[in-house]
């Protein structure tokens, strides 16, 4: 828990030194995420949100934070599996700032999982839960859509390498410029 608090300090304390004079932008979106290999056969499809904080370097080059929360579905209705999901990095649009992107992340996944034990013949039960927080490196690309000069809609498709947690998202949202 302190890990999480100490990176969601970091996470919106670097942007306090970032000119006012520069464009900014806050969005947020919906996640389908699909997971591989062994992640993929504990889990099954997640479903989340995410929140999102832009800021344009140059015409081409868009700084972004994101914060998520993604829950995933199990074959079991006794285990709950669901991840935080704390990012930074960039987008490169190869048209200025519209149209097609490539997006790079690094962060930190905090992984948690919770399995109810049922009662046998009144005896036992509970819950037993465990955390973890792992490295993620995030690659992908997406699509803005400019729908008036202050906002525009977002999608994308990254692939996460997260240990042993791998995964493939589709986002779709929108972004507010400030």
């Amino acid at each position: 828990m302190k890990t999480f608090v100490l990176v969601i300090l970091i996470f919106f304390s670097s942007f306090a030194f970032i000119n006012a004079q520069n464009k900014m932008a806050v969005g947020a979106g919906l996640i389908v995420s699909l997971p591989m290999g062994d992640f993929g056969d504990a889990a099954n499809t997640g479903f989340g949100g995410t929140a999102a904080f832009e800021l344009i370097f140059m015409p081409q080059l868009v700084g972004v934070g994101q914060i998520g929360y993604i829950v995933y579905g199990t074959e079991s209705d006794a285990v709950d599996f669901s991840t935080v999901p704390v990012q930074v990095g960039v987008k490169y649009f190869f048209v200025p700032t519209i149209g097609f992107y490539g997006i790079g992340q690094i962060g930190l996944n905090f992984f948690s999982t919770t399995v109810e034990i049922p009662q046998v013949f009144g005896f036992g039960g509970g819950s037993v839960s465990e955390s973890s927080s792992k490295f993620t490196l995030v690659l992908g690309a997406g699509y803005e859509v400019p729908v008036s000069p202050n906002f525009s809609l977002d999608f994308s498709g990254t692939f996460n390498l997260i240990s042993d947690f791998n995964n493939i998202q589709v986002r779709a949202g929108g972004k507010i410029g400030l």
